[in-house]
């Protein structure tokens, strides 16, 4: 219907196939504990977009550029702390303000204000503290500083393809103003995140900014995929009662869905 493949990796990692340009997101594949994928799963990428971060996003960033020529698409304040610790020439990191379009031929990419979803920490040095009990954030200094970004910036992206299908890849806690921004874009297909969030809540929004495709992704860092299946199941039950002719899709890891 939309000639756009997307396969899930894992956690928010997506290989995202816009005629022939293929965007990955937060290639954090090979670090998670859920399945036995890792980088190599990728085919191909032009594009890398991260979201934030935080380590579970970002691990497999060092090995995908390394065999892809692929700019880094990441947040302002991301920008830095992501450069050093890459290591890399800074023309491969493009730093996205919040409502930055680029267009780059088969795929325009916009970046979207995002708010990390709200942890259990009361102040910045009760989240230092947990993200020192990590070994793969204080594997090196550069990773380490950071972990805290990552909670303060976040980057949501709106990709839109030659025929004016937009695809929303998003993973907030869902609030008044997400909401309101996203109701303007009115994107065909959103992957949002269902970890923290209310199913019902998440299967309304997608309802009410006009998707008619709802894919849920960050369902396997902590959690097996069967403690997830309550939350994705009425997810999908609650998106179809309000979009009777929508598709709700749960992805498998390392299969490509035909869009």
């Amino acid at each position: 219907m939309y000639d756009i493949r997307i396969k899930w990796l894992t956690i928010a990692c997506f290989e995202m196939q816009f005629g022939g340009t293929t965007v990955v997101s937060d290639p954090c594949i090979g670090a998670s504990p859920n399945n036995d994928l890792t980088w190599e799963n990728i085919e191909h990428c032009d594009l890398i977009t991260l979201s934030h971060c935080h380590w579970d996003h970002i691990t497999d960033i060092p090995a995908l550029m390394g065999r892809f020529p692929a700019p880094l698409l990441t947040g302002t304040l991301t920008a830095m702390p992501m450069l050093r610790w890459l290591n890399c020439y800074p023309g491969r990191i493009y730093p996205m303000d919040a409502g930055l379009e680029l267009d780059f031929g088969e795929v325009k990419v916009k970046s979207l204000f995002g708010r990390h979803c709200t942890l259990a920490f009361s102040s910045v040095t009760e989240m230092e503290e947990h993200f020192k009990k990590n070994p793969i954030c204080t594997s090196s200094q550069a990773m380490f500083d950071m972990q805290v970004p990552g909670t303060l910036e976040y980057r949501n992206y709106l990709f839109t393809d030659q025929k004016g299908t937009k695809l929303l890849m998003w993973g907030n806690d869902v609030t008044t103003e997400q909401i309101n921004m996203l109701k303007a874009l009115q994107p065909d297909i959103c992957i949002l995140q269902l970890s923290k969030q209310d199913p019902v809540e998440i299967a309304s929004m997608a309802a009410e900014v006009g998707a008619k495709v709802l894919i849920p992704h960050h369902m396997d860092l902590k959690k097996s995929r069967t403690e997830y299946l309550p939350s994705v199941e009425r997810c999908r039950d609650e998106f179809l009662k309000r979009v009777p002719d929508g598709r709700f899709i749960e992805p498998i890891n390392g299969l490509w869905i035909e869009l």
